[in-house]
């Protein structure tokens, strides 16, 4: 790379750095907690591949994004793409496989009733908390993962509301906490998956251990583009080329 490659790349991190951190000391002081529908149910006929058959359409369409807590959605076909690697695993993970979904409600919601009794979602917005599987869950206090949910999980999936190393360290100490331990290694193991962006490829490496997929998320209203991230081999739907994107 040359140097003015180099001078350009920084330039971009420093730009994405800049709007993924505005407003990150107060970013949830403005919040006003909403209260409205928890449903989730989609009406069946459109063909994707996610279990409900909706790609994610009746999540989209029942919870707006809100940008003061950095909250931008993945497209249907993403949410449907993303689902159906989840759906994938658990199909072959059996009844006991079970996953955590850290910040990624769309793709929690967008997964059938019967998968959904074996995954639980972690968000720090509560307009989800009557459903059985939410645990309310701040990313800069680890004391808010239940003490009897560690170590339980084989998958977990992650999409932080900020893309800097300093936040996905934090979602790292989250993870190990939440999966499940080898007992011979007293270590983490299990799959992870996560999408942000492309220049985050190294340290996705050295914390998670995870590497870049062939699929690239579509995040309509985010102003910079995602790769999606993966710390095992042969992933199905991931694997693949994302038409919105490529």
């Amino acid at each position: 790379m040359t140097p003015e490659e180099e001078a350009m790349q920084a330039e971009i991190m420093a730009e994405m750095k800049a709007i993924s951190e505005k407003s990150s000391n107060s970013r949830f002081d403005q919040y006003e907690k909403k209260v409205v529908s928890n449903s989730v149910q989609g009406a069946a006929g459109t063909e994707n591949s996610d279990p409900n058959g909706d790609g994610g359409a009746a999540f989209l369409q029942g919870n707006p994004e809100e940008p003061s807590m950095n909250q931008y959605w993945y497209s249907q076909p993403t949410i449907s793409a993303l689902t159906s690697e989840c759906s994938r695993l658990i199909a072959e993970g059996g009844a006991d496989f079970k996953v955590a979904f850290l910040s990624t409600p769309s793709i929690y919601f967008a997964l059938s009733e019967a998968e959904r009794k074996q995954c639980f979602v972690f968000d720090y917005d509560k307009k989800w908390e009557s459903d059985r599987g939410f645990v309310f869950y701040d990313f800069n206090d680890q004391e808010t993962l239940p003490k009897e949910l560690h170590n339980t999980f084989d998958l977990v999936v992650i999409d932080p509301p900020f893309i800097t190393r300093e936040v996905w360290e934090k979602y790292t100490a989250s993870s190990k906490l939440l999966l499940c331990v080898d007992p011979t290694e007293n270590s983490p193991k299990g799959m992870v998956i996560g999408t942000t962006v492309a220049e985050n490829k190294d340290f996705m490496g050295e914390l998670l251990g995870c590497k870049p997929q062939a699929f690239r998320p579509s995040i309509p209203n985010l102003v910079y583009q995602y790769n999606s991230y993966a710390n095992f081999e042969g992933a199905k739907f991931l694997g693949k080329p994302n038409p919105e994107i490529d």
